[in-house]
């Protein structure tokens, strides 16, 4: 079977970094995480980052920066992981379903607009696949929110700085493009906000203190158990060396899935866009159930990757029902493999695979 997802690793970096924590007698939040959030900000072009345990806690930690808690609004996309939607509930916040881009699965931006009331304190976009969602037009329709961007999927997407969120949330998760088994990490746009996150990510307490295991400090915020640890960390700081050429092979991948399938009947391709780290190849087909039954019968993975939100039950006191972008993209995406792994073969055989679907009776739709 061709994957949808692979685990990256650096095996003998990460067993050399694991043998060091290991042997040192210290496993918490330690230099590795340090080394950690100095080497990302770097590769990004960020001024800063905090490694956190998971891209989830980034989450909740950016809604609880920007005020988001009971009485409150987010205006949220419901094409994301659970993970996105769940901390805003966590936060004690309302959700408020906004529209997406019917082609691209991004937050429709007037229409993200438009939900905004006086209870609103941030909005969500998730840069679906990669492809990064256009802060800086957003930032334009509303002023005193908030904007908060997921982008689990967009490790190595390319945008200038006033094009991203005012919070930018990264994800460390097993299958990403850079991965520590687990994590996350939070870029704030402020020395003084990073600060004050890097305190609540564990309980309110300054780390770097070491007065009676901080017994003696006081806190004037709560927080939680949201940072990571040198196991993790040293595994992350090894895979940092795969980074280059695992997105480099995502890209390349892409373009050659466009020129090798753009002629292909019933198969709607994902819009080009050359900053994306193309974590997922999108492509929208009449029936992504029955495309999925296909192709695993051909020896290729396929998925969503991610249900719609606004349907699930633990959200229903937030359902809406006008969603026309929602409805359209999420009732036709699927995604196909498009990762460093794939050999020349295997891409020829889900090229193989896509076409031979297109010859198939339940292909057929308004394309």
């Amino acid at each position: 079977m061709i994957q949808l997802f692979k685990v990256a690793c650096n095996v003998d970096g990460a067993l050399e970094n694991l043998k060091a924590v290991l042997s040192s007698g210290y496993v918490g939040q330690g230099k590795f995480c340090d080394q950690f959030e100095r080497d990302v900000a770097a590769m990004l072009g960020h001024q800063r980052a905090l490694y956190l345990n998971s891209c989830t806690s980034s989450i909740q930690l950016a809604l609880h920066l920007a005020g988001a808690g009971p009485g409150t609004e987010v205006v949220s996309t419901p094409i994301t992981c659970l993970a996105t939607n769940s901390s805003i509930v966590a936060n004690g916040a309302k959700i408020v379903w906004a529209d997406v881009d019917k082609r691209t699965g991004n937050l429709d931006l007037n229409d993200a607009a438009r939900k905004v009331t006086h209870r609103t304190r941030a909005i969500i976009g998730v840069d679906w696949g990669g492809r990064l969602v256009r802060f800086d037009e957003l930032r334009k329709k509303v002023r005193g929110v908030t904007l908060i961007e997921d982008a689990a999927h967009a490790f190595g997407s390319i945008g200038a700085n006033d094009s991203r969120g005012d919070m930018i949330c990264y994800s460390f998760q097993a299958i990403k493009l850079l991965n520590t088994a687990d994590g996350g990490a939070l870029v704030t746009p402020s020395a003084a906000l990073h600060e004050r996150a890097k305190l609540l990510r564990w309980f309110g307490l300054d780390r770097t203190r070491s007065d009676a295991m901080r017994c003696y400090q006081p806190v004037s915020e709560v927080g939680w158990k949201f940072q990571g640890n040198d196991v993790l960390a040293s595994i992350g700081c090894a895979n940092l060396s795969l980074v280059k050429e695992s997105l480099y092979l995502h890209q390349k991948n892409a373009a050659w899935y466009y020129d090798a399938l753009s002629l292909v009947p019933y198969i709607r391709l994902p819009e080009p866009d050359p900053a994306s780290s193309w974590w997922l190849y999108t492509i929208q087909v009449s029936n992504p159930a029955a495309f999925e039954t296909f192709m695993a019968a051909q020896g290729v993975m396929v998925s969503p990757a991610h249900a719609r939100n606004d349907l699930y039950e633990c959200f229903r006191a937030f359902r809406s029902t006008d969603l026309p972008g929602v409805d359209e993209f999420a009732g036709h995406q699927v995604n196909i493999p498009v990762g460093w792994w794939l050999t020349d073969s295997e891409r020829d055989a889900v090229v193989a695979a896509v076409r031979l679907w297109s010859s198939q009776p339940e292909a057929r739709w308004d394309s």
